[in-house]
């Protein structure tokens, strides 16, 4: 793992998350850049959040000592961001049911969003956006700084520093892609029009390029093998079935890159365990185990399997949910504040290489990996995450497989939803197969009919973004549809 950490797990202070406060020295060359990088905003949401933390008299008084700080704020930015999108990308799909009352959070359980919906902006659209432009941001300051004299003690952190910066900016245009029906950056990447999924996770690439070449000239194997992990699962969110199973073949089984957390402060918390223990919130998310109307019965499809595994916890004596009539179905793969997130991993790597090995008729192999993952699963939950370990016969068994492509697949699905369970994949793989021609999979929950429901699959640019951006109008949240049709 990189030695850049989570700012706010870690004491330090992050970095201004707008381009409005972007750091300054007294040298004229960096002065002109600062004008640069603000010239670069140009009326998006980011403008309307502004945060200023960092100042540039922070700067001044700190000099090279500020460079840790700015890699730190990077990171964290990304990290803060990453447990907001699993608990709201859980609620689309079948993973979390919510067991809260905000009419906010409502619809995105029902699956049908408003562009204007208020919590979505809050605590997804704008962090994310905020992490990617920030990571833009500062890959460009420091590139700047390279060969600078006043920086000579701190050239390895810029090299460093701008590795990191592509893999936080590559990731965070990767979610952009497969989360959102389309999107639009600001800052350092003033865009005039949205981009398609496909080529917003083109984009991504570019990015996770840049940061796997960057890494490897400067020995950090960590953020290398993130990157062509990120840029396998690219590829796989493609079609480019060959470039996915090729990057991910050099990424190894025990591979394991995180969005880490701290437990020295409720804010530091991993938030998919704030809210669904209750430690210093009240119980806003649960596992639906289709027994309430008012969340359309919805089950997660692998609920006992889950709860053999002892990775969900049965209503619990003691746990209340905010809104009472839904019980509480205890995720336990984050059962402390502390608790990471995979970022990426040997096993995701593992699994493009089964799903591949599938469609290109090379059932045997698809079918050994996955035994082989299946083979020492609760070992690893338990050792990583804390799970109890399962009874003997509730341990995972061997499966074989069909020689069917569908079913093959959502058998890799099906795999996918344990190994990566909770870390936003549920929603990508269940919106990448909805629209894969090739298939007919939908992992999605059935339509709430019962409850005004519809049939989302993604975000919408916000409303926010489409008042404050002059490149868009007021019905581009998505390129077609509406609330419950989001695709």
């Amino acid at each position: 793992m990189n030695r850049y950490r989570h700012p706010q797990r870690y004491g330090d202070k992050p970095m201004n998350t707008t381009i409005n406060a972007i750091v300054r020295r007294g040298a004229a060359s960096l002065l002109a850049l600062a004008v640069l990088v603000m010239a670069g905003c140009d009326g998006g949401i980011l403008d309307v959040d502004d945060r200023g933390i960092v100042t540039p008299e922070d700067i001044d008084a700190a000099g090279p000592a500020a460079v840790p700080t700015l890699i730190n704020g990077l990171v964290g930015n990304y990290h803060e961001a990453t447990d907001d999108i699993i608990r709201y990308s859980a609620m689309l799909t079948d993973e979390m049911v919510l067991a809260g009352t905000f009419p906010t959070r409502a619809q995105v359980d029902a699956r049908r969003i408003s562009p204007n919906n208020a919590t979505l902006t809050v605590e997804v659209y704008v962090p994310l956006h905020q992490a990617r432009m920030q990571a833009d941001t500062t890959a460009f300051i420091f590139d700047n700084l390279l060969g600078d004299p006043d920086f000579e003690s701190v050239q390895a952190d810029l090299r460093e520093g701008i590795a990191l910066a592509r893999l936080y900016g590559g990731f965070s245009r990767l979610w952009l892609g497969e989360l959102y029906c389309w999107s639009i950056l600001t800052g350092m990447a003033n865009e005039s029009a949205p981009l398609m999924p496909n080529d917003r996770i083109q984009d991504a690439l570019t990015f996770l390029g840049e940061a796997e070449q960057l890494a490897t000239q400067e020995g950090l194997n960590d953020v290398r093998l993130a990157a062509v992990l990120g840029q396998a699962r690219a590829h796989l969110w493609l079609g480019n079935y060959t470039q996915a199973r090729d990057l991910a073949r050099q990424v190894p089984r025990d591979f394991m890159y995180f969005a880490e957390y701290s437990n020295n402060d409720p804010a530091q918390f991993n938030e998919m365990y704030t809210f669904t223990h209750g430690d210093t919130e009240t119980i806003r998310w649960s596992v639906g185990d289709g027994s309430q109307a008012s969340r359309g019965n919805e089950v997660f499809e692998h609920f006992e399997t889950f709860v053999r595994l002892n990775l969900i916890d049965v209503r619990p004596p003691g746990f209340t949910s905010f809104d009472q009539s839904i019980p509480v179905n205890l995720q336990q793969l984050y059962n402390r504040p502390e608790a990471d997130v995979f970022m990426a991993s040997g096993y995701e790597a593992r699994l493009i290489e089964a799903e591949v090995a599938i469609r290109d008729g090379q059932t045997g192999a698809a079918e050994e990996i996955i035994n082989d993952l299946r083979s020492d699963f609760s070992t690893r939950a338990t050792i990583q995450f804390g799970v109890n370990p399962p009874e003997p016969e509730n341990l995972l068994q061997p499966i074989t497989l069909t020689g069917e492509l569908e079913a093959d697949i959502k058998r890799v699905a099906d795999e996918r939803a344990r190994e990566l369970w909770l870390t936003g994949d549920r929603h990508v793989t269940s919106r990448r197969l909805r629209l894969d021609p090739t298939v007919n999979i939908d992992l999605f929950p059935p339509v709430k009919e019962g409850i005004g429901g519809g049939d989302d699959i993604a975000f919408p640019i916000v409303q926010r973004e489409l008042d404050n951006n002059p490149n868009l109008s007021s019905g581009d949240a998505c390129p077609a549809g509406s609330p419950g049709s989001w695709s």
